[in-house]
């Protein structure tokens, strides 16, 4: 989406770096899709493959820096979805479900709260992966549900889910606690999501998301996710923000996961949108 979609570039922009380092400057010439050049006020040096925020003073995004020449910086406005990632994983739908979301860094100073994180969730992962493969075995892990979706492949993936389920139920506090909340509502995909806080995260922020999926049975998962877009929203009189967060360093059976849930659910809205339909 172009940057004058999500931002008032009309108004000034300031782009600030990973170390804190800000300049004020004009948005200049939208180039292509996601593309355009930003013309900071003074000089600075910023190499090609930087993130930078980009705020209007109310919202803010995340860009890339594709290199600099006379005019300015030539920017390529960050999404969800990268350019590597196939077509399924653009699927995305409006769904309730339980989010827990915790601020894990900033941009600066992230590395070793991010890197626990993703320890702690990794070894979680691999107590239920032992109990489910060691015991019970895991057929058909190599084949892709969402593409072979037999009979056969569908109970075996559901046992799976359920056996996955009982484990967390025993076991972990936080899906516990995170049944006690109130479901939430997201736009969510395989490579990101966006939802309401009311707590005001900055765009680079590190996070860690908990999410029970709604799917018979219940799809619980941990993820790790950047903070790529920000918006400022006003309801009642108080300021709530919409943000967009990408998912980062997921494993290939969690993304296989979600697709399955995505494609689940969008046959289940679709059918229930036909039903509505014809009565």
């Amino acid at each position: 989406m172009n940057i004058d979609k999500l931002l008032d570039v009309t108004a000034g922009t300031v782009v600030s770096t990973a170390e804190g380092t800000k300049v004020n400057g004009t948005v200049g010439e939208i180039t292509e899709e996601d593309i355009f050049v930003f013309t900071p006020e003074r000089p600075i040096k910023i190499d090609p493959g930087k993130l930078l925020k980009i705020s209007d003073g109310k919202d803010s995004i995340l860009a890339r820096v594709l290199s600099q020449n006379e005019q300015g910086f030539r920017l390529h406005v960050e999404s969800q979805a990268k350019p590597t990632d196939e077509r399924r994983q653009d699927v995305r739908i409006n769904d309730k479900i339980y989010l827990d979301v915790r601020l894990l860094g900033h941009a600066q100073g992230y590395e070793q709260a991010l890197a626990q994180a993703l320890e702690r969730m990794r070894a979680n992962k691999l107590i239920i992966d032992s109990f489910l493969k060691g015991k019970y075995g895991f057929p058909g892990a190599d084949e892709m549900l969402y593409t072979r979706e037999t009979p056969v492949n569908q109970a075996i993936w559901e046992l799976n889910r359920k056996l996955d389920l009982l484990i967390h139920m025993s076991l972990a506090d936080d899906f516990k606690q995170l049944m006690m909340t109130i479901p939430q509502d997201v736009n969510i995909s395989a490579t990101g999501v966006r939802f309401i806080s009311e707590t005001a995260f900055d765009v680079m922020d590190y996070l860690e998301l908990g999410m029970i999926l709604p799917m018979i049975p219940l799809l619980f998962i941990r993820l790790a996710a950047q903070v790529i877009r920000v918006k400022t929203l006003t309801f009642d009189e108080r300021e709530r923000y919409s943000i967009v967060a990408r998912y980062i360093e997921m494993d290939q059976e969690t993304r296989d996961d979600i697709i399955h849930y995505l494609f689940r659910r969008q046959r289940e809205l679709l059918r229930r949108r036909q039903d509505l339909t014809c009565e």
